[in-house]
């Protein structure tokens, strides 16, 4: 049987960043980007990021046998990424992102293909052990509703990330998903989309009372990260710290790294909230969501000067 202190399970995505762009290009109109970075996106991410901080990841996903695939399979390799849960098919299972990244914001056109039989989690956690599974994306909620029960019979405590998509996060099997989590990671946009509400402090109110024991950490960009916890009155605030940006691609899915490495290691919620945000905020200092993301020295660095 192996032995995993997490597994982070959504799609992986090759993700083709341009960064020095002028600006946001109109129709019929040709820009040029100063740079082109090509790099591994998706839960993959959250997979390098808590790799990377020295924990044994497992990553539930799925390849195809598409050129794209093939840049997927070798950049997990370079970042010595465990692949021993990833499906792989003799099928395209083309996962792009394109993103134009700016400093201060970015815009995303992504494709993805569905295999049409989704991962058995039954199967794989009878065959492995984990103190936590990470579910990344609203695709991987879908097609495995039962996820976090299957999880929690196996004794493992389960957060999520759905990331954007204006449609399927006001999908009510997406609301009924939250009952049972123990942590949830959206950002601000995604929580006020969910909720349909149009103020912060409301909408995490409304999307708490659909958790019946789990505790809510909404991500606010350069504004930094609130946590609602069931047991306390009123809201934590950690504000963001202070970088020279350079790309906030995957941003969110550093900070979902970096929080997850400190809950695991039974820290406080302030603190989980606060390697959170110095991975996150470290991970924008580099173009792509993997380049930027720091060691376990460079976050310590930065957590004991957030101490002074």
């Amino acid at each position: 049987m192996t032995e995993y202190d997490v597994v982070v399970y959504g799609p992986i995505f090759c993700d083709l960043i341009f960064t020095g762009i002028p600006a946001l290009p109109h129709l019929g109109e040709e820009l040029y980007a100063e740079h082109l970075t090509v790099s591994l996106g998706g839960s993959a991410i959250v997979a390098n990021g808590l790799n990377r901080l020295g924990l044994k990841v497992g990553l539930i996903t799925d390849i195809g046998s598409d050129p794209l695939s093939q840049i997927l399979w070798g950049l997990l390799e370079e970042s010595h990424i465990d692949r021993t849960l990833i499906r792989k098919f003799d099928s395209s299972l083309q996962h792009v992102t394109v993103g134009l990244s700016y400093p201060d914001d970015r815009a995303f056109v992504t494709r993805f293909e569905e295999h049409s039989i989704p991962p058995d989690l039954e199967y794989i956690f009878n065959n492995l052990s984990t103190q936590h599974i990470h579910i990344c994306s609203f695709l991987a909620a879908l097609e495995n509703p039962q996820a976090v029960k299957i999880a929690h019979d196996y004794g493992a405590t389960v957060s999520a990330d759905f990331g954007w998509d204006k449609n399927k996060l006001c999908n009510p099997k997406l609301i009924d998903f939250l009952s049972n989590l123990d942590l949830f990671l959206p950002s601000k946009v995604e929580a006020l989309r969910m909720s349909q509400e149009s103020l912060l402090f409301v909408a995490a109110e409304k999307i708490l009372m659909n958790m019946r024991f789990g505790d809510l950490y909404i991500k606010d960009g350069c504004n930094g990260v609130y946590g609602f916890l069931q047991s306390l009155p009123n809201q934590l605030h950690v504000p963001a710290i202070p970088v020279n940006v350079t790309d906030t691609t995957g941003a969110g899915d550093a900070f979902d790294a970096g929080f997850i490495f400190a809950y695991l290691n039974k820290m406080s919620p302030i603190t989980c909230m606060q390697y959170g945000v110095i991975c996150g905020g470290l991970s924008t200092t580099a173009s792509g969501g993997i380049e930027g993301f720091p060691n376990i020295p460079e976050v310590e660095e930065w957590h004991s000067k957030l101490q002074l």
